[in-house]
């Protein structure tokens, strides 16, 4: 890897003439949070949720963190993006809305969401708890396009894996406490840290494998000459330090700046939810559908394919909006994985159906 870095520009994004018109964003908050702090095939080994509580007798999930990205990246599709995002991180965050929406087939992030009750952490820390998350290799930030059933892999951050500040990120979450009193459990706590470094590694060696001589590749987006977005009413009933307050507004900017208003959200049962759909008054200025945990990616994928169809029968006037798929560990892991995965099939190969809808 060259140490200098290349930048990936906004002007250069907003210029491309090519339009992504599916994207599902999975908000990683590593488990049910919705529904009682559950753990999902997300959660981290050794993490303390209802299901799994960590004490003596249990110490927590038992299992590792699934990663899904890759497994999209070899399907063989035509065209597509797959992107892992932060919200501490709003350039990088905001420039790969940016970079889904103009690349055309499916597209797919997974931005970590830091759940201040399900995670225990102190609500004015969510931002250092994001960042750390990176800054230790737990989450790294980088990307793949896919051409032609060829992925290519960057790195938009630096990933060093650093056992301290594993160390130091997992001792500010309460889901980790008992891995440290009433006894040090030294064995576990290797593991978890041993489990994150594999992690790491495997990222590297892919990008190392499919983009051999890589330098890393930063997003610059001149936040202070973004519009406000205006997809979404201001205020929410998050949580107080809710990670996916963060990320609605940076997704709702990015989408504004590509798409305007031209623009729908589907949003499976969830937190974020929940909290813009209040005593029937929602928050959105722009049309948004809400449906079971395990729909958002089939919802949006028959809505995206709908409005291509009427716009090659000439039945559609003004280009066809943007849809954005809102789901977490429901839609995205263990109960609507099969459907993503469909979507993501289809999406990714929708150039080759258009061809056959005039």
């Amino acid at each position: 890897m060259s140490e200098e870095s290349k930048r990936t520009r906004i002007e250069d994004l907003l210029a491309r003439t090519t339009k992504g018109y599916w994207l599902y964003v999975n908000y990683d908050n590593e488990a049910f949070m919705n529904t009682g702090i559950q753990e999902s095939s997300a959660t981290p080994p050794f993490a303390s949720t209802t299901t799994g509580p960590g004490g003596k007798s249990i110490k927590g999930k038992v299992g590792v963190k699934q990663d899904i990205l890759e497994g999209f990246a070899f399907l063989g599709l035509r065209s597509g993006f797959f992107a892992t995002a932060n919200p501490a991180y709003p350039q990088d965050f905001m420039g790969k809305i940016m970079d889904a929406l103009t690349t055309p087939g499916a597209s797919f992030i997974t931005v970590l969401a830091s759940c201040q009750r399900g995670w225990r952490h102190e609500e004015n820390d969510t931002n250092k708890v994001e960042k750390l998350a990176t800054e230790c290799g737990y989450f790294p930030l980088y990307s793949i396009h896919v051409k032609d059933g060829k992925p290519s892999y960057t790195l938009n951050e630096p990933v060093v894996f650093n056992k301290d500040k594993v160390i130091e990120w997992v001792k500010m979450l309460g889901k980790f406490r008992h891995l440290f009193k009433p006894e040090f459990m030294e064995a576990n706590l290797e593991f978890l840290t041993d489990s994150i470094r594999q992690r790491t590694q495997n990222v590297l060696d892919l990008v190392d494998k499919f983009n051999p001589g890589y330098k890393v590749e930063k997003y610059v987006i001149p936040l202070l000459k973004l519009a406000n977005q205006e997809h979404i009413a201001p205020g929410h009933g998050l949580c107080p330090g809710c990670g996916e307050g963060q990320i609605i507004t940076q997704i709702a900017t990015a989408a504004g700046a590509v798409a305007a208003k031209n623009v729908v959200y589907t949003n499976a049962t969830s937190c974020l939810e929940v909290s813009t759909s209040k005593d029937n008054t929602p928050s959105w200025k722009v049309p948004w559908v809400h449906h079971l945990f395990e729909s958002p990616s089939t919802v949006g994928d028959a809505l995206s394919t709908a409005f291509r169809t009427l716009k090659a029968k000439g039945k559609l006037a003004g280009d066809p909006p943007r849809i954005i798929c809102l789901g977490g560990d429901g839609g995205t892991y263990d109960i609507g994985f099969q459907f993503l995965k469909g979507a993501i099939g289809r999406q990714g190969s929708y150039n080759i159906l258009s061809k056959l809808i005039n």
